[in-house]
């Protein structure tokens, strides 16, 4: 009895399991699917035939025997003439590949009936028109010409076939269109119009496998079959597959099942795009067959197919026990824990087919779980009540809405900026204001501007408005009309800081072309317009929630006071997106901040917004509840331990959790994730949220799930910073920038020093510009936050990887031990104890303590491997610093330098100086830690000193003097310091601003993008997409400019010729178009450092010595 209920539990695996969702692209046949509702015009039909009638008429004057022309002029003169409504049909449509059938149609079927039309169409989709100069004609369109492909992916055949099939009239219709059947083409034709009529379509396939015509229609079969046995005669060639869209496999799947499955296959072989593979997965899924879950089950690896092969395995549990237990002997540990997420994804797989399986299928499938080594589940009274039950799943019956008439508004409309702003945007600067800052403009000037203020052009109206005294503006501020008109976002700044709220709604009309300006211009204004604006902005905007929740918590107490009334209102829309703003500000600001707002209306809307907002305070607001994907099921994830970590949460329980963490993204800080956060186990939470990541990925990432991304922010920790690093620097070459930036904002949240590492090494590594600047933004943002410089942070950042105890660099083997040692590159070495170098370090032997020697081998190869990014890192990070200039205190330098444990090793390999009160002293770091200077005298440093990277070029006659002492230490140094080519202008370059030396000489364009990377920046491209030059700022001085011949090809740069060195100069300038700026005479005075590096990058550039 109990194997008979599980068996009526599973469903039948012979039959298409057709995703519910895709009803709506089935099309309408004759007794299948829903019948549309199709709108006709019959006077828009009637309307062309007249348009057209001239021309109609004048092809009987040029062919007045053609059988064409007689029929069409039989026609205008009112018989019902079938091929005549045709020759109007195809005349009326102009262009080639026209779909501009229906409204003559239409008209046809108005004036005619159906069936006429139906036949009208038939013989004109077997026309075809032909011109030659002013004359044209008609001729039978044979099956070799291409055109018939235009009737398959064609919006109104589809229609008019819709309408046939349902109509109450279609014997009639198929009676007319079987007189219309007396060719090949004609059949065709008609059978477009009905494919549901099986025998005539199973001629039309015999007819076009014996004539073998050209094969560009055959894809009209894709289209038109029901039945296997039509596809097989027609014997479609799969190029044909690839004429096939996507978005028409819904339907060929409901007409055809299973036998669809060689064209999907197909389409999948071919190229085919990540939206599109989505669905050809999907009518897999649906499909019963073995091969089609076999074709997802091969591609598990690949970016999309779990969550779909998850979905098949639910459609069809049996087949894919068969299916996962054949595979499990030969398949590696990926493959394995591939094949089981896909065993645990569903309930019904274990729990209701497998029972039913052979003994062979549970003995294979036993082996996969017990690869699961589980926690006891906890009982449900141990859950966390928001984990057991949350209150979006209670239920709870929606009350009457309570309607409070007569309420008004709250007479609010102010300015409430933040700190900063009203400063920021009253010196907000844009080159219209130049000519008001010229001379003294007393109000009598003022006034007069103003009286021409009716006369000006509305971009000079804003600017009076932007400038003029408050009095004279505002009552100019009525006569401003900006509305389809774009305006500088300074300019209307300016307008908001001196006129304030008054000036709202012509704001709200002059930003109507740019929403991103309006939500900025309305974050400080608080009135009834915007409010209004914030509260459906929250509502229904998912990409206007961080306005939304800006302007809310600016205003918390005016939007609580201006939105009562909509809350309380008759005008749906309104009101549902004031409910949903009120919530929010209840539930992130206090109730009470609501409550407080309504009293003022009354007891009866007091008494309203009391019950509105008096709501559990873990239920959602102004958010959708997420429906993770099938690959989020709990059992294909880690367990979440609770507290203690004896019991694990339900399987229930953990989508809940998956509910949670999704609910609480960037925008939305939803309370739950701290009840989470405080019930259950921190460890089994990180294991879990990285899981749940990386299951996302393996599921091709879907859009719609983009949270599994967010919820990283919640637990994660730095096993998860070591894979999102990564996939961050790397998404933007795979068209996917915004995941990446999102990606940056976990790492972010995060917050843990690795997760700020990763940003930093985005922020200078990335190979894609975007992402860069996105993380040097998110850099400078964190380190502003913490009172530091980005380059003050990154001093911070650097990992020290447990070795500032000096017991962490020696390694015990027991009765052996070896130091750890560091070279000028920071790569680790090995000696004995007593100091005598080994090669490499050996490996534990017989002797050696076999827990102390494996657990140092061990370590000592994951130093090795940790420092090869961090290391190089490092060492660039130095040599920029000592190029830029940058300087430390005496206490960064001892915090950063000093005592650090690896960065010492390459700080006491370098020359620094100290410079104090105009006085500077090079010093180097002796083994002891300590100073000494080029003497080599300790050298105490003064507390006020500015200690900096000796550059060679302001070291003087000391190069030569540290090259030695270096040298007598046999001290390497980790980048080229001392021995630094050292280069300057010479005196008449700096008199002439023109660099000779340079000019004429010709190098290869890869040579001159490489000074990218040393400052340079390369020219706008202009005309044809060449770059004229390229500058490097002097810093403080202005530009050295390259005028090049013939420029750089933008586009091209593959078959860029050589650049000659037209022009070198010195200038105050960039350069500016195509024209190189004028010399600089008398430039100066340069930086000696950044005038050795930039001339010492070009001269390598040159091979100018």
């Amino acid at each position: 009895m109990a194997s008979d209920v599980i068996a009526v539990a599973l469903p039948d695996e012979d039959r298409p399991a057709f995703p519910e969702t895709w009803q709506r692209f089935v099309q309408p046949r004759r007794g299948a699917a829903k019948p549309r509702k199709i709108k006709r015009d019959p006077e828009a039909g009637r309307a062309l035939l007249g348009e057209h009638a001239d021309r109609l008429r004048s092809f009987r004057l040029v062919k007045p025997d053609d059988e064409f022309a007689v029929a069409c002029s039989a026609f205008l003169d009112g018989a019902a003439d079938v091929l005549g409504a045709a020759v109007a049909l195809r005349l009326t449509k102009l262009d080639y590949g026209s779909t501009k059938f229906r409204p003559v149609f239409d008209a046809l079927a108005a004036d005619h009936g159906l069936p006429f039309a139906a036949a009208a169409l038939a013989e004109a989709f077997a026309l075809d028109q032909e011109k030659n100069g002013q004359k044209f004609g008609l001729n039978r369109r044979p099956l070799a010409k291409s055109g018939w492909a235009h009737l398959y992916d064609n919006t109104e055949v589809r229609q008019i076939r819709a309408l046939i099939a349902a109509a109450a009239d279609y014997e009639a219709v198929v009676a007319a269109l079987a007189e219309r059947r007396t060719s090949p083409e004609l059949r065709l034709a008609v059978s477009v119009l009905v494919p549901d009529e099986e025998a005539w379509l199973n001629e039309v396939c015999e007819e076009h496998r014996s004539l073998a015509p050209n094969a560009s229609y055959s894809v009209l079969f894709l289209a038109l079959a029901t039945t296997e046995q039509q596809l097989d005669t027609v014997e479609i060639d799969a190029s044909a597959f690839y004429w096939l869209p996507a978005s028409e496999i819904a339907d060929l799947v409901h007409r055809l099942g299973v036998a669809a499955l060689p064209v999907i296959e197909g389409r999948l072989n071919g190229y085919v795009d990540a939206n599109d593979r989505k669905i050809l997965y999907r009518a897999l899924a649906a499909l019963p067959s073995e091969r089609a879950m076999t074709l997802l089950l091969d591609r598990l690896d690949a970016a999309d197919a779990m969550g779909f092969a998850m979905e098949a395995a639910a459609n069809f549990p049996r087949r894919a026990l068969e299916l996962i237990a054949r595979r499990v002997p030969g398949a590696d540990d990926d493959q394995r824990k591939q094949l089981s997420a896909l065993l645990h994804s569903d309930p019904i797989l274990l729990d209701t087919a497998l029972p039913l399986m052979d003994a062979d299928t549970r003995s294979a499938v036993a082996s996969l779980t017990a690869d699961l080594q589980r926690v006891p589940e906890a009982p449900s009274d141990a859950v966390p009540p928001l984990l057991a039950m949350p209150p979006w799943t209670t239920g709870a019956a929606a009350s009457e809405p309570v309607v409070v008439k007569g309420l008004e508004p709250a007479p609010i409309n102010r300015m409430v900026w933040a700190e900063g702003e009203y400063e920021a945007w009253s010196n907000a600067q844009h080159h219209g204001f130049a000519r008001y800052s010229k001379g003294d403009w007393d109000r009598t000037r003022w006034e007069s501007e103003a009286g021409e203020f009716d006369a000006r052009h509305v971009s000079d109206q804003a600017v009076l408005l932007a400038l003029a005294p408050r009095a004279i503006a505002a009552d100019l501020l009525p006569h401003w009309r900006p509305e389809h008109h774009y305006f500088s976002t300074a300019i209307l700044q300016r307008i908001a800081a001196n006129l304030g709220a008054d000036a709202a709604p012509q704001l709200l009309s002059a930003t109507s072309y740019d929403m991103e300006q309006r939500r900025l211009l309305l974050v400080p204004v608080a009135n009834l317009a915007a409010a209004r604006y914030a509260a459906d902005a929250l509502a229904r905007l998912k990409t206007m929630r961080p306005f939304a929740l800006a302007w809310l918590d600016r205003h918390r107490a005016d939007a609580a006071a201006l939105l009562v009334p909509d809350a309380l209102g008759k005008a749906k829309k309104l009101r549902a997106a004031a409910e949903v703003a009120l919530r929010y500000l209840a539930s992130t600001h206090g109730p009470d901040t609501v409550r407080e707002a309504a009293v003022q209306y009354g007891d009866e809307a007091a008494a309203a917004i009391k019950a509105l907002v008096d709501i559990d305070p873990l239920m959602p607001v102004g958010v959708q509840i997420p429906q993770a994907g099938a690959w989020a099921s709990p059992m294909t994830l880690p367990q979440v331990l609770l507290n203690g970590r004896e019991r694990a949460l339900p399987n229930a329980a953990v989508r809940n959790l998956v509910t949670v963490l999704a609910l609480g993204t960037p925008e939305y800080h939803y309370p739950g994730v701290a009840v989470v956060a405080e019930t259950c186990d921190r460890i089994s939470l990180a294991r879990f949220s990285l899981a749940l990541f990386e299951q996302w990925i393996t599921a091709g990432a879907p859009s719609e799930d983009g949270w599994a991304l967010t919820q990283l922010a919640h637990f994660a920790d730095d096993e998860a910073v070591r894979l999102l690093q990564p996939l961050v620097a790397k998404w933007p070459g795979e068209s996917q920038h915004q995941r990446a930036v999102k990606g940056l904002k976990a790492l972010g949240a995060i917050g843990t020093e690795a997760a700020l590492r990763a940003i930093n090494q985005i922020a200078e590594k990335a190979k894609f510009a975007a992402i860069k600047a996105e993380a040097r933004e998110q850099i400078e943002t964190i380190a502003a936050n913490l009172g530091l410089t980005a380059d003050q942070l990154g001093d911070r950042l650097v990992p020290d990887f447990g070795l500032r105890e000096e017991s962490a660099l020696v390694l015990d083997y027991g009765q052996r031990r070896f130091k750890v040692g560091f070279d000028e590159a920071l790569k680790p070495f090995v000696s004995d104890m007593d100091g005598k170098p080994r090669k490499s370090l050996p490996k534990p032997a017989a002797k050696d303590d076999e827990l102390l020697a494996d657990a140092a081998y061990k370590r000592f190869a994951a130093l090795r491997k940790d420092l090869r990014t961090v290391a190089a890192d490092q060492v660039k990070r130095l040599e920029r610093a000592m190029v830029q200039g940058r300087t430390w205190t005496p206490a960064e330098f001892e915090e950063h330098f000093v005592r650090h444990p690896l960065v010492w090793h390459l700080a006491r390999r370098l020359v620094w100086t100290a410079e104090t009160d105009g006085t500077r002293t090079t010093f180097r770091l002796a083994e002891d830690k300590g100073c000494t200077d080029v003497e080599e005298n300790e050298y105490t440093l003064p507390a006020n000193a500015a200690v900096r990277l000796a550059h060679p070029a302001i070291m003087g006659d000391e190069v030569e003097a540290w090259a030695e002492i270096l040298a007598d230490y046999e001290i390497l140094q980790p980048f080229p310091q001392l021995g630094r080519p050292v280069m300057a202008f010479t005196e008449e370059e700096l008199r002439t601003g023109r660099l000779t030396r340079f000019e004429g000489i010709t190098v290869p364009v890869g040579r001159l993008l490489g000074l990218t990377s040393k400052g340079w920046e390369r020219s706008s491209p202009m005309d044809a997409g060449i770059e004229a030059g390229m500058s490097c700022v002097m810093h403080g001085a202005g530009y050295l400019v390259l005028g090049l011949d013939p420029g750089i090809w933008v586009g091209a740069i593959d078959q860029c010729p050589d650049q000659t060195l037209r022009t070198v100069v010195l200038s105050r300038q960039s350069l500016d178009g195509w024209s190189v700026p004028r010399p600089k005479a008398g430039f100066g005075p340069v930086d000696p450092v950044v005038a050795s590096e930039t001339l010492a990058a070009l001269a390598r550039a040159t091979d100018l010595s």
